[in-house]
């Protein structure tokens, strides 16, 4: 049986976040559907505008009458609100698998080899990407398929927020990297406590980069 192809209303969606929202020339500007039209191959008005009004229903873009969909810049108020959210999830998780003896050490392990080959390689966007990965890997360990769409349905914001650290602060890749090694090795150590504030710490840096 075929697969349904993806419609022009979830291709215009799913290209926005990735390609719009996490870009910081396009905080604090208006989107007008024609424009964003033209950059998908094969799309119209009509899925973009729809596209818009899912955006805006969570709260990613502003719809605005007569002018448009405006892309509002990352505010603090933003960024503490994720990161308390993420701290709460996360910070289960890192209980929860490592009490259960199934932490997922070897995954994460993997995409972090992968962040770092992204760095050399001068790949931001890639690096972003992992980073989510990364984290992501921790939380779906638990199992619970709730919990897991709860932090997924955070990705959009997630990656805004990460590009606009690495545009901020560009040594921040390399604090990143060096947060995540420090996770890795507590969690290969089995100890809880250390894990926990190795990603306590790591949660409150990335915070701080655009907070301060």
């Amino acid at each position: 049986m075929r697969k349904n192809p993806k419609s022009n209303r979830a291709r215009a969606y799913e290209f926005i976040c990735e390609n719009i929202l996490p870009v910081p020339s396009f905080h604090g500007q208006f989107l007008a559907e024609e424009d964003v039209a033209e950059m998908i191959d094969g799309i119209s008005r009509t899925p973009v505008r729809e596209a818009f009004l899912l955006l805006g229903a969570e709260g990613l873009i502003q719809l605005v009458p007569r002018h448009g969909a405006f892309v509002p810049p990352i505010t603090r108020q933003e960024v503490h609100e994720v990161l308390e959210f993420r701290r709460l999830m996360e910070i289960q998780a890192m209980h929860f698998v490592m009490s259960e003896d199934r932490a997922p050490t070897v995954e994460m392990r993997s995409i972090l080899d992968r962040q770092i080959a992204s760095a050399s390689e001068g790949l931001e966007r890639d690096f972003i990407e992992l980073d989510t990965e990364f984290h992501l890997a921790l939380v779906s360990s638990q199992n619970n398929s709730l919990i897991t769409k709860a932090y997924s349905d955070l990705k959009a914001r997630n990656v805004r927020i990460g590009m606009s650290a690495l545009g901020a602060t560009p040594e921040r890749q390399d604090g990143v990297l060096s947060e995540h090694e420090a996770i890795v090795h507590a969690m290969h150590s089995g100890d809880i406590a250390l894990a926990t504030q190795a990603l306590m710490d790591h949660l409150t840096s990335t915070e701080a980069v655009l907070t301060k």
